[in-house]
């Protein structure tokens, strides 16, 4: 009867030294995995970083260095003030640049409300050096050009002085107003002449 005490104690402690050993062993691996895991997250963060250098290196390589483009110069420039009717045919601006250096020359035209060669809309589509401005609609509009002279991926660029078009109401109304003062002025002077009459008469 007392061995069989024993042998229960001995299984039981037995038992119990196992699964402190696979705690103990499930911990420690556990912890094996944790620091793997960091060692790993070091490790592909340190090539992430170094594969941005080497792709900030290779743009560095690839990008032209900049160089130092001359200022155009405008041969022909814009000036004055033109005035159109609606509906007409407008004649174009025209500008002309030229560069000292072997930069290529492109243009783009602005528009503006203020006699101001800055601060304009760019006009979409207006890159040659000539530009027909719209007679559509009654106003006035301030016309400039920036000229740009390109090497590689450097420019330096020239704006232009304005030019000024004025569009007015169209030929009809213009008639008819023009009728309508001569009428007045027709319709004043038969007074005049009928009061100087009066006036003859009485005397």
């Amino acid at each position: 009867m007392k061995n069989k005490w024993i042998k229960k104690c001995l299984i039981f402690f037995s038992s119990g030294c196992l699964m402190f050993a696979m705690a103990g062993c499930s911990q420690v691996d556990a912890l094996r995995e944790q620091a793997q895991g960091v060692a790993d997250q070091i490790v592909g963060n340190t090539n992430t970083d170094q594969e941005a250098q080497e792709e900030e290196q290779e743009e560095e390589v690839t990008q032209e260095p900049q160089v130092e483009v001359a200022e155009p110069e405008l041969t022909t420039n814009l000036s004055g003030s033109v005035t159109y009717k609606v509906g007409d045919t407008a004649e174009a601006l025209k500008v002309e640049a030229t560069t000292s250096d072997e930069g290529t020359i492109t243009y783009q035209w602005y528009q503006s409300s203020t006699n101001k060669n800055g601060g304009g809309t760019p006009i979409e589509g207006a890159t040659e050096n000539t530009y027909v401005p719209s007679t559509e609609e009654e106003g006035t509009i301030y016309y400039y050009v920036v000229a740009t002279s390109t090497i590689g991926n450097s420019e330096n660029g020239v704006t232009s002085n304005t030019a000024e078009v004025i569009v007015t109401a169209d030929g009809s109304q213009e008639g008819e107003e023009q009728e309508q003062a001569a009428d007045n002025q027709n319709e004043a002077q038969e007074e005049e002449n009928t009061q100087e009459n009066a006036q003859e008469n009485q005397g």
